[in-house]
């Protein structure tokens, strides 16, 4: 069984056990330190805990332990999951990212949503664990860090017309994230009327075999098929961005990755931090058509899934060297090393860089 098969079925698992007990069955109980806290079970202390509080300073010491560094949340994309146990194997969608930041005396959870539903239906299983880390960390706020859907998700919950979670999120970042929609699922959806039909044929084959569907599920299950829905540009564009508005207040920035050996000259040259354009990824064998497919022989910069310009959102930071798999260490046969964990470190140090 290739690394993406694990994947694809420790997803079933998750699937099957969210939709037998509830969209909470899947919430990581926030208490494990395998997959939630910091080293003590909290945030790491900044002192505040050290000082001798006395009536004047109480006040102001209370601010402090509720303020920043707050947590940070990392929110999986479709068909992920958080951490699963399957026989001696343990399997994470963001691979060794959690173990990698809580050594580094960060805070640092996983929440586990329904793989495949729409992202309306995943945050309802997301607030009530967002509730759960306030409450187990006494923090006031978190900071959310989405990967592909999980990016909108983040979006959705935060945003005033969806779950309105803006005064107790400090910051959303996203890598991947589809802010623009991906031509691959209007392609699915049969949207794309200027593509001959065996083009269509090629991207839906290769988009199924990579979240481990058929053809009869994606027409049959009405969840799956409004989620892709959701990924798609005409819904992106003309629905999801107009209806759900940034909060106030909440710090948004986004990552996007390149691959298929593009340097990303131009369309990364306006992130915060510098495009390596001599670092250059070659993408894994189940996202090289999809790839290539985004390029439309016009060379459009993309991760296999999501182009650069797509997302795109909030304060541009950077384009990592990598295909939309890898920026969170899933690794097909032979495919050379992208460090993650140092993405993802980066990503951390950047939010506590600005004060979060």
């Amino acid at each position: 069984m290739t690394p993406h098969s694990v994947l694809s079925f420790a997803s079933r698992v998750a699937l099957v056990g969210l939709l037998a007990c509830g969209s909470e069955a899947g919430a990581p109980d926030p208490g494990a330190g395998a997959v939630g806290a910091g080293p003590h079970g909290g945030t790491p202390s900044s002192g505040a805990d050290d000082t001798i509080v006395t009536p004047r300073d109480g006040v102001a010491s209370e601010a402090a332990k509720l303020g920043a560094p707050y947590p940070v949340v990392f929110m999986h994309g479709m068909a992920g999951f958080g951490q699963l146990g399957l026989g001696p194997v343990g399997i994470t969608y963001f691979d060794g990212v959690v173990e990698d930041l809580t050594k580094a005396g960060e805070s640092v959870f996983v929440t586990v949503v329904p793989p495949f539903d729409t992202s309306a239906a995943r945050v309802q299983a997301l607030s009530k664990q967002i509730d759960d880390i306030l409450k187990r960390t006494g923090k006031a706020k978190v900071n959310l860090v989405g990967h592909s859907q999980g990016g909108m998700d983040a979006r959705l919950i935060t945003s005033p017309q969806g779950l309105g979670y803006g005064d107790r999120v400090a910051s959303v970042t996203t890598v991947a994230t589809p802010h623009r929609g991906s031509k691959v699922a209007d392609a699915v959806l049969g949207l794309l009327q200027y593509l001959p039909a065996d083009v269509i044929d090629s991207v839906t084959g290769d988009f199924l075999k990579l979240v481990e569907k058929t053809a009869y599920e994606l027409q049959s299950d009405a969840h799956l098929r409004q989620q892709v829905v959701e990924l798609s540009e005409k819904y992106m564009t003309t629905v999801f961005n107009p209806k759900y508005q940034d909060a106030p207040g909440v710090l948004y920035m986004s990552y996007g990755g390149r691959t298929n050996l593009r340097t990303g000259i131009g369309v990364c040259d306006d992130g915060k931090y510098d495009n390596d354009a001599l670092d250059v990824d070659t993408t894994q064998l189940m996202l090289a058509p999809l790839a290539i497919f985004l390029e439309e022989g016009k060379l459009e910069v993309n991760d296999g899934l999501v182009t650069v310009e797509s997302s795109k959102w909030g304060v541009f930071q950077q384009c990592v060297p990598a295909d939309h798999l890898k920026e969170v260490g899933q690794l097909g046969p032979a495919a050379q090393s992208f460090d993650h964990l140092k993405l993802f470190r980066d990503i951390v140090a950047r939010i506590r860089k600005a004060g979060y």
